[in-house]
């Protein structure tokens, strides 16, 4: 029986071999995968053996597909989201309300108290469901919605298109600087990174949010900037204690001025350059989603935040602390 035959490759098998066809680069495709490049590379040449054809050409320069690659990622993409269909047809139907409850998430980066449209809904029983929303990472949310345990998820700048995820940007956040009370560019209203010197910039690791990195990277090569890089903390009161000290400056989203802190001071980017690092608000739910609650729940997150970027209220800064990522959505 075709089910049980032994020459046919495993999903993971298959997802691997489509990071590697998506990305060209077996590093990057292993970041994705969460995993070390040496089982990766043992995947993909095991599943050439199984189908007797290469697939990937691969040197030191680069990585490219084959013509039967190419066909080959086609039908494996095929075969995944059929998968992924049936998978979330019988967790839907699973649920004795599964025709109207949504379940949500919600980035715990951005502070949604200081976004007017966002605040009124996640706090309205009426669109909650009387439910909390779960609030974690973005990587996290986009983990649960991929996975089927969550339907929708509103998270910062991190996803990049891919066949399994509809992904709409629905406003942005500005990105600020956060920088030593005691540094020279704390005299200004506006800071540009030049501003900044050869002070070392605490930055997050790429693993943590490729998307965004690689468009802050961009970003920062565009304006010629390259100060050293410290690592920053998972914890955002640690990292404003590290900046107070003057061991380095760091980037975070506007609404996270909200945490004060002696001795730290917080400065809007020049317009050109915070419209260039600026975090995009996205909402992200499964592919091909056909339950109208689901899709009505996508309309009315759309309505409520368009045109609507963060604003902040007079006294935001007296707001309790509240450990968060920072730089990383």
């Amino acid at each position: 029986m075709l089910m049980l035959s032994k020459h046919l490759p495993s999903t993971r098998t298959l997802q691997c071999y489509l990071a590697v066809a998506q990305e060209l680069n077996f590093r990057r495709a292993a970041e994705l995968l969460n995993m070390s490049q040496p089982p990766l590379s043992r995947q993909i040449k095991g599943l050439e053996e199984m189908l007797r054809v290469q697939l990937i050409v691969r040197d030191t320069h680069r990585v490219s597909l084959t013509t039967a690659g190419v066909a080959f990622k086609d039908e494996a993409s095929r075969i995944l989201l059929a998968l992924d269909a049936a998978v979330a047809g019988v967790k839907a139907g699973l649920r004795d309300d599964a025709a109207g409850t949504v379940r949500m998430g919600l980035t715990s980066v951005i502070n949604h108290c200081l976004m007017p449209g966002l605040n009124a809904l996640v706090t309205d029983p009426a669109f909650t469901g009387g439910r909390a929303l779960e609030r974690a990472w973005s990587k996290r949310l986009v983990e649960r919605v991929r996975s089927g345990e969550l339907d929708l998820a509103i998270v910062g700048d991190i996803v990049p298109p891919t066949d399994d995820l509809a992904l709409e940007t629905v406003g942005s956040e500005a990105m600020i600087v956060v920088l030593p009370a005691s540094h020279p560019a704390a005299a200004k209203s506006e800071v540009d990174l030049a501003d900044l010197g050869a002070t070392p910039l605490f930055w997050f690791s790429r693993t943590d949010n490729p998307a965004f990195y690689d468009k802050c990277e961009r970003s920062f090569r565009q304006v010629g900037y390259a100060a050293p890089r410290r690592l920053e903390p998972k914890d955002f009161t640690l990292l404003l204690a590290a900046v107070a000290a003057g061991e380095g400056v760091a980037l975070c989203p506007q609404s996270m001025q909200a945490t004060s802190r002696i001795g730290v001071a917080y400065r809007a980017l020049a317009p050109a350059l915070a419209r260039l690092l600026s975090i995009d608000v996205q909402v992200v739910s499964r592919a091909y989603e056909t339950r109208g609650a689901v899709l009505d729940k996508v309309g009315t997150i759309r309505a409520a935040l368009a045109g609507q970027p963060c604003r902040l209220s007079a006294g935001a800064a007296d707001v309790s602390a509240r450990p968060c990522a920072t730089a990383s959505p």
